[in-house]
């Protein structure tokens, strides 16, 4: 049986709606502590891609046209928002703003921020919306980069290398940010500080291929891991109160984020269809439309926020009651954006891609009552 994983969108739009809430709040009365804990959703969204990334390799892995394949359907799931937005951007800075290196531009350009911006600082002046909406694309530089290596890695190591190499990532990335971390918490955005995110995603993967057949070994696995992560989580959000700028978070917090939304991504494919109230919440129809439009709606939504802002102030002001009818209109305005994005950029070209590079699942065999195969599709994956 060949299916959509819908809960995998659900957890999509969990991770999209924890950045809204951060940058929405940020800087307002309306900020607290769990909304200054909504960049989490980028960790989410990190583990997602890396799960589903690695399976597609896993099981294409043998067959012809295995580069090729896979990154046709990345160039064309990920490229034309991403420079239709950047176009934007360099069109706007040029107009009203000051000086415009064009290898700022340039770095961008190639998703070369996430290692770059760590090594020199550029004299950039733009409009306000052009900061925010170059902000958010460090993590598409991340997952880029990811993309570039990571296929080659699957492709010719065998899986108990493969096993090796990740959990070699799992120790380097803590260490490392260990290392470089300053109060201004630069590894947050560093390439290889970060990799072990995506590479708990990818141990899911492969654990799945591996353990797929006795999903009883897998959950009592992933229940472990789940409770050991969020207990450690615990601790470090009592100890630090999830402050990037603290040495003992930045180290080891994303790495418990990290193991515990792949615990929570390993229960969403574990538990498809399943009847309780979280699968059915995860399932529901705006869940699964946030998930859907999630890709645009993290790309545009800040520069959105900070344009709407801007119209608004000088009528407004800036209370608490100012800053809800700016999110509640950024909001409104994202949706209806991201929406038409689907329907005119997006969804077409998803089509075409599902035509021209049809996308390899990976074969889970689940025993519940019964044993079933589930083929998880990612034919529509958002990040």
């Amino acid at each position: 049986m060949t299916q959509r994983i819908r809960e995998l969108d659900g957890l999509r739009a969990l991770a999209v709606l924890a950045v809204l809430a951060f940058h929405y709040t940020l800087g307002t009365p309306l900020a607290n502590r769990a909304t200054g804990l909504g960049w989490v959703g980028v960790d989410l969204f990190f583990v997602l891609s890396g799960f589903l990334i690695t399976g597609i390799l896993l099981a294409s892995r043998s067959r012809p046209g295995y580069f090729a394949t896979f990154y046709a359907r990345r160039t064309l799931r990920i490229f034309p928002l991403y420079y239709l937005l950047l176009a934007i951007y360099i069109v706007a800075a040029r107009v009203g703003g000051g000086p415009q290196p064009w290898g700022y531009w340039a770095m961008h350009a190639a998703y070369l921020s996430s290692s770059l911006e760590h090594f020199r600082s550029w004299n950039f002046a733009a409009p306000a919306f052009v900061y925010a909406g170059v902000t958010v694309l460090w993590s598409l530089s991340i997952e880029e980069q990811f993309y570039l290596l990571w296929a080659p890695v699957v492709r010719w190591l065998r899986t108990t290398r493969l096993w090796i190499v990740l959990g070699a990532m799992l120790v380097a990335a803590p260490v490392l940010r260990h290392a470089m971390h300053t109060r201004w918490h630069p590894e947050y955005r560093f390439l290889p500080a970060r990799f072990d995110s995506l590479a708990w995603g990818a141990v899911l993967a492969l654990a799945m291929q591996t353990w797929g057949s006795d999903p009883k070994r897998l959950g009592l696995a992933l229940a472990w891991l789940g409770t050991v992560a969020g207990l450690g989580l615990g601790v470090l959000l009592a100890m630090t109160g999830g402050q990037r700028q603290s040495l003992a978070f930045a180290t080891f917090g994303y790495s418990a984020l990290g193991a515990l939304f792949a615990a929570w991504v390993g229960w969403a494919v574990l538990r498809t269809g399943n009847g309780g109230l979280l699968g059915r919440g995860l399932r529901w129809g705006p869940a699964q439309a946030l998930g859907k439009f999630s890709y645009a709606i993290y790309l545009i939504h800040y520069p959105l926020l900070l344009l709407v802002g801007g119209w608004l102030r000088p009528w407004l002001g800036e209370g608490a009651g100012a800053v809800v009818v700016r999110d509640l209109l950024s909001l409104g305005l994202t949706l209806a954006m991201a929406a038409a994005s689907w329907l005119w950029v997006e969804g077409p070209i998803l089509r075409f891609k599902d035509r021209w590079a049809p996308a390899r699942g990976f074969p889970i065999e689940l025993r519940r009552a019964q044993i079933r195969t589930v083929e998880v599709m990612v034919s529509g994956e958002s990040v």
